[in-house]
């Protein structure tokens, strides 16, 4: 299990309300998300430097 599927999980099931991704970690876990089916369940918003933070798309929640 990759260390971030737990994280993504806890942000998923509403435990935290924001993942931030460091810019060498994107690419994991944005891959993870893509495997599990999970994109569309999150918005990633770029911030300055690489970061990414990750939240809940409240949309695809309620379609």
């Amino acid at each position: 299990m990759n260390e971030w599927e737990p994280k993504i999980q806890e942000l998923l099931d509403g435990a935290v309300d924001e993942l931030i991704v460091p810019k060498d970690e994107f690419l994991t876990v944005r891959s993870l998300l893509v495997d599990k089916g999970w994109l569309y369940e999150v918005v990633g918003e770029a911030k300055h430097g690489g970061i990414t933070i990750y939240r809940k798309n409240e949309q695809s929640a309620s379609s």
